[in-house]
C-alpha cells in the first residue's frame, strides 16, 4: 500500500490486514498502531452501546478495554479475514459471557439478598436455607478443592485453573468433580 495511513482510506478488512501482517519493524508496529486506532475510532461507540446493553454498567470500561487488548493480541492468528465487525463482537460477546459466569454471587457461597416481591416467603426461606448450607459445605472442603470449584463456578477451564494452581490438568478435573459430589452428599445431609 502506497502512502501514509492518513492519506489513504481504507476499509475494515485492510485496516485489520495491516496489523496482521506487523512484524518487528518500527514503521510495520506504526503502522499497525494506526491502523487499530483507526479501527477503534470507528467501532468503538457502538462497541461501548452494545456492552452497555449487556452488562453491568460499572463493568463496561473494563469490559471495553479487555476487548480491544485481546483484538491486538489476537490480530495475527484470530482474524482470518472477512468482517471485522462480526469478529469484534464475537469477541465481546464472549467477554461479556465470562463477566457474567464471575458475577453469579449464589453459585460462590455468597447469598443475595431477599428480594420481597419474589415468590412465597416459604420459597424465600428454603432458598436462604439450601445457600446457608452450600455454604457451609463449601467451607468443609480443602484448599484445593474449594479453589478448583470456586474457579470453574467463574468460568475458567480446567487448564487456566491447573497452570494457575501448578497442577496438573486431570488433576483439577478429578478435584472439581469429587467436590461437587462432596458438596451434593453434604447439602442433601444438611437439610435432611
Amino acid at each position: 500500500m502506497e502512502g501514509t495511513l492518513a492519506e489513504v482510506s481504507h476499509d475494515d478488512e485492510q485496516l485489520a490486514n495491516l496489523i496482521a501482517r506487523r512484524d518487528r519493524s518500527d514503521q510495520a508496529w506504526e503502522k499497525a498502531r494506526a491502523a487499530c486506532g483507526r479501527l477503534y475510532s470507528r467501532h468503538a461507540p457502538r462497541l461501548l452501546a452494545f456492552l452497555a446493553g449487556r452488562v453491568n454498567p460499572s463493568d463496561v470500561e473494563d469490559i471495553h478495554q479487555a476487548i480491544w487488548q485481546r483484538v491486538w493480541e489476537r490480530w495475527p492468528r484470530g482474524f482470518e479475514g472477512g468482517h471485522f465487525r462480526g469478529w469484534l463482537y464475537q469477541i465481546a460477546r464472549h467477554l461479556a459471557i465470562d463477566q457474567g459466569r464471575k458475577k453469579r454471587p449464589q453459585l460462590l457461597g455468597e447469598s443475595e439478598p431477599c428480594d420481597p416481591h419474589k415468590g412465597e416467603p416459604e420459597e424465600t426461606l428454603h432458598e436462604e436455607e439450601r445457600m446457608a448450607a452450600l455454604r457451609r459445605c463449601l467451607e468443609q472442603l480443602g484448599p484445593d478443592e474449594a479453589a478448583v470449584v470456586r474457579a470453574r463456578l467463574a468460568g475458567e477451564s480446567y487448564e487456566e485453573i491447573a497452570a494457575r494452581l501448578g497442577l496438573e490438568v486431570e488433576r483439577a478435573y478429578r478435584l472439581f468433580h469429587q467436590a461437587k459430589e462432596r458438596l451434593q452428599a453434604c447439602v442433601q445431609r444438611v437439610l435432611g
